[in-house]
Order: C-alpha cells, then sequence, then structure tokens
C-alpha cells in the first residue's frame, strides 16, 4: 500500500459532508453536493469470459463564494474510493493512472492511496474566480465552457466535450481557461476562450450567438488544440411542437494545409414531448474521422481522452432515446445507438426511484456489439455492463 498522508487529511476532509446543504453560515458562501454507493459488474469477451465486479462510493462538493456583487469565486472537488477487480488485475498500473489523469496545466488529481485492489482519488475539476459588470462577464480558472446544442454528440463543443455513456459524471470536465463573454444584445452575445492542456497545446476559439424567428443560432471559429483550424455553426429551434437542433463544424489542420484534407462533423437532433411526458429523442452523426483513429476494441474509445475529433468511432450513429415518468416518483428510459459501419449496436436502459427527499436508487444497463478492428476471428465484440445506485443529494 502507498500512501500520501497531506493528501490523506485533505480528503478525509472533502469526504466530510455536511448534516444540511445548499448554504453556510454566511449568504455569501453555499455548499452542496451528494453522497453516492454504485455497485457494476462488467463483461467483456475481449478481455475475460469472468464478470467483473467494481464498487464506487462517491463524494461531490461545490462550494461557491460571493464576496461582493461583482466577484464569484468557486471549488469543486470529486473524490472517488473504487475497489474491484479490475484494480486487482491491474498488473501495470494502467488503471490506476488513468483514474488519476489530468489533462489541465495544474495537475489536481491525485490518487491519495492505493492498495492490491483498491484506490482513493480526489481530484478538482473547478477552480475558478469570475467577474461580471453590466453585460461583460470574465472567468479565469479551471471551469466548464460548454458550447454544445445537441445531446449525444456536440461538434461545437470544442472545450469540455463529454462521452454520453458516461451518466455517472454529469458535471463534466473542466478546462483550465479564460473566458470572455459580452452580451450584445437581450438574446444575443459574443465569447471568447483560451485554453492550455498539460502538454502546453493551445484551443483558442470564439462564438457569437443571436436570436432569429424561433431559433437560437451560433457561429464558431478558432484554433483546436494547437493543430487543426476550426469553424462551425449551430441552431436550436423548433418545427412545430418538435424540437429540432444541430451542430457543424469542419476542422483542418494547419500541417500541409493546402494538400490536407478536412475533418466534417455534423449532428442532428430532433425531440418531441407527449401530452402524458412520454418524451421522444433522436440524433443523427456523422463523423468524418482522421486516419489512424479507428478502436481496436470498444473499451479502446470507451476509454479515449475525450476530444471534438473521437466523438465516435464510426462515421455514421443514429440514436433514439425514450424518456417517461411512470409515476411522479419513478422514472424510465431507453436509449438505443445505431453504428452502421460497425454492424453494432448499443442498448442504454435504465430506471430511477425516489426513496424520499434527495434520495433516489437507480439501475442502469450498458450493453454494446459491434465489429472492430482487435476483435477475434469473427470480427465481433460484445460488451455488458450494469450499474445499481443510491445517491443522496445535499
Amino acid at each position: 500500500m502507498t500512501c500520501k498522508p497531506g493528501y490523506i487529511i485533505i480528503a478525509c476532509l472533502l469526504l466530510c459532508s455536511p448534516a444540511k446543504g445548499q448554504e453556510t453560515t454566511s449568504k455569501k458562501m453555499y455548499l452542496n453536493g451528494y453522497l453516492s454507493f454504485m455497485q457494476s459488474a462488467m463483461n467483456m469477451d475481449s478481455y475475460s469470459d469472468d464478470m467483473l465486479w467494481e464498487s464506487l462510493l462517491h463524494n461531490r462538493l461545490n462550494f461557491y463564494y460571493y464576496p461582493s456583487p461583482k466577484i464569484s469565486f468557486s471549488l469543486q472537488a470529486r473524490n472517488r474510493l473504487i475497489a474491484g477487480d479490475m484494480l486487482k488485475n491491474d498488473m501495470f498500473g494502467i488503471y490506476k493512472n488513468s483514474i488519476a489523469a489530468d489533462a489541465g496545466i495544474l495537475h489536481m488529481s491525485f490518487n491519495v492511496a492505493d492498495g492490491g485492489s483498491y484506490v482513493l482519488n480526489s481530484s478538482i475539476d473547478r477552480l475558478w474566480i469570475g467577474y461580471s459588470s453590466g453585460n461583460l462577464e470574465i472567468t479565469a480558472g479551471r471551469q466548464r465552457i460548454n458550447w454544445g446544442l445537441t445531446y449525444a454528440w456536440n461538434p461545437n463543443d470544442l472545450f469540455n466535450n463529454f462521452s454520453f455513456y458516461d451518466f455517472d459524471y454529469v458535471e463534466r470536465p473542466g478546462s483550465d481557461a479564460i473566458r470572455v463573454k459580452y452580451y450584445t444584445g437581450a438574446l444575443s452575445s459574443v465569447e471568447a476562450a483560451v485554453k492550455s492542456d498539460s502538454t502546453g497545446k493551445i484551443t483558442a476559439a470564439g462564438i457569437y450567438r443571436t436570436h432569429a424567428g424561433n431559433y437560437d443560432l451560433q457561429m464558431i471559429g478558432g484554433l483546436l488544440a494547437g493543430s487543426d483550424a476550426v469553424i462551425g455553426a449551430g441552431w436550436a429551434g423548433g418545427i412545430g411542437q418538435a424540437g429540432f437542433r444541430g451542430e457543424i463544424s469542419y476542422l483542418r489542420p494547419f500541417e500541409n494545409f493546402s494538400d490536407t484534407s478536412g475533418i466534417l462533423l455534423a449532428s442532428v437532433a430532433f425531440d418531441y414531448t407527449f401530452p402524458n411526458s412520454l418524451m421522444l429523442t433522436s440524433e443523427a452523426f456523422f463523423n468524418q474521422k482522421p486516419k489512424g483513429t479507428n478502436a481496436g476494441s470498444f473499451t479502446d474509445f470507451y476509454s479515449k481522452p475525450l476530444s471534438v475529433k473521437y466523438l465516435s468511432f464510426t462515421e455514421y450513429n443514429l440514436l433514439f432515446q425514450a424518456a417517461y415518468p411512470v409515476t411522479p416518483l419513478f422514472n424510465a428510459s431507453m436509449s438505443v445507438i445505431y453504428f452502421p459501419n460497425a454492424d453494432g449496436f448499443y442498448l442504454g436502459p435504465s430506471a430511477t426511484y425516489s426513496l424520499g427527499n434527495n434520495l433516489e436508487a437507480a439501475l442502469f444497463l450498458q450493453y454494446f456489439s459491434g465489429r472492430f478492428s482487435g476483435a477475434s476471428d469473427n470480427g465481433k465484440q460484445n460488451f455488458t455492463m450494469g450499474f445499481g445506485r443510491l445517491k443522496w443529494n445535499f
């Protein structure tokens, strides 16, 4: 077992949740978060015929401080105690290292303690200070910059793209960035942001948002990870009673700019809610992937660092989703994704039940099937995961 005493003290303080959330002794300070326990079972035919079990105790704390009407500050941390077969079989420490990975300028994710089959990780994914005056907003530090408009795949989200399959991390990763936003009207604004990652690669881009007719419109342009020029656009509105939104981005590498083909990414989504509250969502995504990005297995893609370039492992992707409140306390949903190029599909049913004030129980299933370059003789891989979670919000 290895252990860092200083980090243990920090982790213990973070794991101690208050009896009541929302507000501290002063209205200038707020604290909220959650505590959850999740048990998961996984079967990956490319890895083992046996079922792999993992337990996760997950605590999050969100601290906000408002010293004046113009100044705001936030520190937010997630703390995870993970134990199970994946760590037990992690002979080379690859899984443990991935848990402690941090893509920001400052490394703020630490494996505080670890043993043969467990690891305790504490990470800070928000640490920012903000200034606002009139129509101007400036935010500096680790923050979430969300430019996406569609549901599962976001070609316009250059700074903080996320995995549709990672349902347990609703806050999404943050970027070490400076962001400036100016409201040019009641329904329009201009925004610019610059971030650097741990390797020194710069992403810098601007976005203009406006409103026309029944649609919110946006246009983006900039530099992605120091290597690609990006232009794009997005919209969100409706056709009749149905929601209609989409995003398009075009990336072109600076290296051999004149004789190198670019990458086109496009997503289009519809949603409709019936009078009985049944909500249907569909989305199509096209990813003109660069060469060399094919995944050898679904687990390769599942754990790949997120970038707008790697939103999917196939060119064409089709999502269908249904969500329905069976009772005021019980909600059920089903997601289906079809991967035509991989002769594969994804099924993701889930059910959530409210047990009382801020306490809920949930079940999730994720099943993937498809053909990958690293698969066995028949080229087919199957990947099954089941999750049971109890979560308390404070």
